[in-house]
């Protein structure tokens, strides 16, 4: 083959090569905008999103990843809220939908639908060990003085999450996130906290001797947790659930969720 031939015909294979790249790029960027955008919200609590080693990790990230995996009709992003800001959210039209909630906090207020039942957690009352009478305080809890966190929602107080209603009823002290709970029950500033079972499973995998220092107690409460979502959503309830009810067939839920709890349970 002659050089100038051969250096004609390398060079237009390298172009129908440039040009079959270019077109598959167009074709999945085209393919990628009919996706429907769907705006997924979740706030630091438990195993249900929480920061590793500065990387997003959960049950409601694992959800938006394994929801986008099965279907290409739908674009499932993460956005991140907070526990008093959620509902501002929602219904201002800033997410779609909100993972993962229970349904009897508060959301009745509002205009949205809650789906199936995905998960259940429980909250736990905790104290330190040494101190005397516990059996007495897990009895009595409102009698004593409760580590909790700003905007959750307990069963001792009605599922009220309103601060002054809770100070003014109960001798609770109101902290940030389940960490400063924790940190400051075992400083002595309060006498129980009330900590989900999946966060004190994740404590005591990073700390084990942290185990030699509580005692669990009852549940303050156990609850289902569902997504709330918007009634703009550009997705329809039935059809959430389908998809839902798929990775629930496929046990993949369960499974990532009894790993995130080890053997902390209510």
């Amino acid at each position: 083959m002659p050089k100038t031939f051969a250096r004609r015909y390398r060079c237009f294979v390298t172009i129908l090569a440039t040009l079959a790249v270019s077109v598959c790029f167009l074709g999945a960027g085209a393919q990628a905008e009919e996706r429907t955008r769907i705006k997924v919200a979740s706030y630091e609590f438990g195993v249900v999103f929480f920061y590793d080693e500065n990387a997003r990790a959960g049950m409601a990230p694992y959800l938006v990843s394994v929801l986008n995996e099965m279907q290409d009709k739908y674009v499932f992003e993460f956005h991140e809220t907070s526990s008093r800001r959620r509902y501002l959210d929602l219904t201002s039209g800033e997410v779609d939908i909100v993972l993962l909630e229970s349904p009897t906090w508060e959301w009745p207020d509002y205009n949205v639908k809650f789906s199936d039942p995905i998960v259940s957690e429980s909250d736990l009352y905790v104290a330190r060990k040494g101190q005397s009478n516990v059996a007495s305080m897990f009895a009595n809890v409102t009698d004593h003085s409760l580590l909790a966190v700003l905007g959750f929602h307990y069963a001792f107080g009605d599922f009220n999450s309103d601060p002054q209603y809770l100070n003014e009823n109960f001798d609770v002290l109101l902290r940030y996130n389940e960490k400063e709970v924790l940190n400051d029950l075992l400083a002595g500033q309060g006498d129980l906290g009330v900590i989900s079972a999946g966060f004190l499973a994740r404590e005591f995998e990073r700390n084990p001797d942290l185990r030699d220092q509580l005692i669990l107690g009852p549940a303050d409460s156990t609850y289902d947790l569902v997504s709330i979502i918007s009634d703009d959503a550009p997705i329809s309830l039935s059809e959430f659930n389908e998809f839902v009810a798929k990775l629930k067939k496929d046990a993949q839920i369960e499974r990532y969720w009894r790993q995130l709890h080890g053997d902390v349970s209510g």
